[in-house]
């Protein structure tokens, strides 16, 4: 029985661990917060409670296969250096062999006016974008050959429907498409690099279909029947950058649940 431990069961990584659970891995999951432990173990899932970079780490925890690092960089709240700083805290702890899936984000990259691949420059400016490069660049320092990165695009799916958060809002720029993934094709691409074994990639997460926000928000409120934004005159340059998950077909050989963000699957 292959192991996973997975560093942070969230939105993403508790969907994730129990999935993982039901395809018969044995799975390590961690929370910051006690309430979550009952939760976890509940699902079958062996349970540590970690707040990085100050939590003492139990090294039972990394004893697996494989580890997924999926925490967020918390940037608004504690800064540009306090993401790098909670890996440093974990990387003499992974064991030799172990191999490595790393959670990042599409935020990488800069806010341009054409198509995106994984070989684009990346985005120096924004705090977010510089936590996660400080993070994906030591986990490469360290890890290389056995590391793959997943940048994935906005994660909706179930209860997170775009639309609702922008009802009644005025959204300016409302033409720009889209780069969205659903929560079960992020736990459908991080199980197809387990299965195949795929190291020392990059691969960006997102839904090969990229409509308008306001295509999507027009289906969301009329799916859902809450009022729409109330859209502006799109005076403003259009930013429009759409990125594209080339490696995914071609390393991956992975077919998307919901290729058309049209057509998410919500629960309200």
């Amino acid at each position: 029985m292959a192991s996973v431990s997975i560093l942070g069961c969230g939105w993403l990584g508790f969907p994730l661990a129990e999935k993982l659970v039901n395809e018969g891995y044995k799975v390590k999951g961690s929370s910051t917060t006690s309430s979550k432990i009952k939760d976890l173990q509940k699902a079958r899932i062996e349970a540590y409670q970690i707040e990085l970079p100050k939590s003492k780490i139990d090294s039972n925890f990394f004893a697996s296969d494989f580890l997924i690092v999926n925490i967020p960089p918390q940037t608004s709240k504690k800064g540009v250096d306090h993401h790098r700083e909670s890996l440093e805290a974990i990387v003499n702890q992974i064991p030799q062999k172990q191999k490595i899936i790393y959670v990042s984000s599409t935020s990488v990259y800069p806010k341009v006016d054409h198509s995106i691949d994984e070989d684009h420059d990346l985005d120096l400016q924004s705090d977010r974008s510089k936590a996660l490069i400080q993070a994906e660049e030591l986990l490469i320092e360290h890890f290389r050959e056995r590391l793959t990165i997943i940048r994935f695009g906005g994660l909706l799916g179930y209860d997170r429907i775009p639309g609702k958060y922008f009802s009644n809002k005025k959204l300016e720029q409302h033409q720009q498409k889209v780069n969205y993934i659903h929560q079960d094709d992020a736990i459908g691409l991080i199980l197809a690099v387990l299965s195949t074994n795929k190291w020392g990639y990059v691969i960006n997460g997102v839904a090969p279909k990229h409509p308008t926000k306001k295509e999507v928000f027009n289906q969301n409120s009329k799916d859902f029947n809450f009022p729409p934004p109330v859209f502006g005159n799109e005076q403003q340059v259009l930013t429009n950058r759409i990125i594209k998950s080339i490696k995914i077909e071609h390393i991956l050989d992975y077919s998307f649940i919901y290729p058309d963000p049209l057509h998410f699957f919500y629960t309200n």
